[in-house]
């Protein structure tokens, strides 16, 4: 009984924390929504109408360049708090981060993505909009639309029992000068369906907005691409900021693990294979 008493007053306690956290952050919402134009050069296009829905929504937003936090600012329009991998950042960015409403979780730890998970469950229940960015890092891929998708998201979608709305964002920020951003239809997720068929609906999803996008404005020819253009593009993009680590980035591609093609070409599998090989010759 005492017990159920203490757990009760910590639920409580930390509801009441993130009330008052969304009350604080709310008046400053439209402050910061006046700066983000400001921090890109190029233009952006929202393609279609947000969707209209009853209360908060949980956004399931693609995620390619440095830029994706604060275009999503613009584009959503709302406020909203968004979660955020542990990594270095600049210090505008941790201010933004910090004074818009967020959540570090370390992708890492699947203990304190729990807990995570939690916070964002309450976060919405107490009638904030959330931002989730979960391919994990940026796709970098040439010829694929978007990342895996971690699937963190349903059990958050399923709990806090809101709409779900995809957003897909496409950068020609070095060849159109501009972004352009479409909506997906908003859909709910019930407790009873299917964790992995719900995850793969929304990559359908997620990478048909992007090939509309691409269909509506091409770069240019296949044939008149310079192979070269893409790299180019993505060493930009990592310029732009130096703070990412590469190397720890890399281990987040992986995203969804079940993939035999995703597993046979990860960096972790190759070291052992490696290192396998190594042990069957000094055998020899």
């Amino acid at each position: 009984m005492e017990n159920q008493i203490v757990n009760n007053l910590i639920i409580q306690s930390k509801n009441l924390i993130n009330k008052v956290g969304i009350l604080v952050r709310r008046p400053l919402h439209p402050i910061i929504l006046k700066q983000m134009p400001g921090r890109r050069n190029f233009d952006l296009v929202v393609l279609n109408d947000k969707p209209k829905v009853d209360g908060p929504a949980l956004y399931i937003v693609t995620h390619s360049t440095c830029h994706d936090a604060p275009i999503a600012c613009e584009v959503i329009q709302d406020h909203f708090y968004v979660l955020v991998g542990k990594q270095k950042l600049k210090f505008l960015d941790r201010a933004f981060f910090q004074l818009n409403g967020r959540h570090f979780v370390d992708r890492s730890d699947s203990t304190k993505q729990q807990k995570v998970a939690d916070n964002i469950v309450r976060t919405i229940n107490n009638g904030m909009n959330y931002v989730i960015y979960s391919e994990q890092t940026w796709c970098t891929k040439p010829s694929t639309p978007i990342n895996p998708l971690r699937r963190g998201w349903v059990d958050i979608a399923k709990k806090a029992h809101c709409p779900v709305i995809p957003l897909a964002l496409e950068f020609y920020e070095y060849t159109d000068n501009v972004c352009y951003a479409k909506f997906g239809e908003p859909f709910i997720v019930e407790a009873d369906e299917d964790k992995i068929a719900v995850n793969n609906r929304l990559e359908d999803t997620l990478a048909t907005l992007k090939f509309d996008i691409w269909n509506q404005f091409p770069v240019g020819e296949r044939s008149k691409v310079d192979s070269s253009s893409w790299e180019q593009i993505i060493k930009r993009r990592q310029e732009e900021y130096s703070e990412l680590d590469s190397e720890i980035e890399f281990q987040f591609v992986i995203g969804r693990n079940d993939k035999p093609e995703v597993i046979l070409n990860s960096k972790e599998f190759l070291i052992g294979l490696e290192r396998l090989d190594n042990k069957k010759q000094l055998k020899k």
